[in-house]
């Protein structure tokens, strides 16, 4: 959002004030800057394969200097936490020469923001009877939005249920098939959880069950729950045996 420049316009009035920073995403990274040149289908973010052509060279040119300003700036702030590895990565990678230049004596550091788990600890018994409670369901919970990728997990579980439906046809073990309907008492079920904040969402969500019937994914298979409350979210989280993430560039508290 551009706060390392009024941290850095900060210490440039009063430079004898120490100036800290927790940064969530930075405003630029590596990881966008590759983006340019790599192909749209990889969903590596909006700006996926935009970095060809004339218009593409600008916008590489742009954003590069704009990376190398982003780092003299932030090379500025005394103390810099930052709450993922993810994210620390990308900030040592942009801040460090400038913090190194400077002499910045505090390296970067992560820390994890606060998660409240109380009542999720409470709803949802770890124990062997709770287990036995479990489904073969994967669960998704992310919005409805671009960077969440929904569509790469949309297209990889169609490919794993067309690899199970292979297998389970294949010539050893047809005569199996009958016991294996008995050890399993559903098939795999994909089910997405996330708000839908305006119409764009709406519409997404919209396009994403048109993608579900190309692929052949029926009602059996797979369940879209839109602004869902926090008990429904709880009750299908112990339930689920498989929790999914797609997103590309996931920055929030991972390890």
């Amino acid at each position: 959002m551009g706060y390392a420049f009024a941290l850095a316009f900060s210490k440039f009035f009063f430079p004898s004030i120490p100036t800290g920073a927790y940064v969530h995403y930075p405003t630029i990274s590596t990881d966008m800057l590759g983006s340019l040149d790599a192909a749209p289908t990889l969903g590596k973010g909006l700006n996926a394969g935009t970095g060809k052509g004339l218009r593409g060279f600008l916008k590489k040119r742009y954003w590069h200097l704009f990376a190398r300003l982003y780092g003299r700036v932030g090379g500025s702030v005394d103390l810099v936490m930052t709450n993922s590895s993810w994210t620390a990565s990308h900030i040592r990678t942009l801040w460090g020469p400038a913090r190194t230049k400077r002499r910045k004596p505090y390296p970067v550091s992560v820390l994890f923001p606060p998660v409240a788990v109380d009542e999720i600890v409470r709803s949802i018994p770890l124990d062997e009877e709770s287990e036995k409670k479990r489904r073969p369901t994967i669960l998704c919970i992310a919005q409805f939005r671009p960077e969440k990728n929904h569509t790469l997990l949309l297209r990889s579980f169609a490919r794993f249920l067309h690899s199970q439906s292979t297998t389970t046809s294949s010539p050893q073990n047809i005569n199996n098939e009958e016991q294996r309907q008995e050890d399993t008492p559903t098939s795999p079920h994909l089910l997405l959880i996330g708000s839908v904040r305006d119409a764009h969402d709406a519409t997404r969500v919209y396009d994403l069950r048109l993608l579900a019937h190309e692929l052949h994914l029926t009602p059996q298979h797979i369940t879209f729950l839109t602004d869902a409350s926090f008990p429904t979210v709880l009750s299908h989280l112990a339930t689920a045996s498989v929790g999914v993430n797609t997103m590309w560039n996931e920055h929030f508290g991972i390890g």
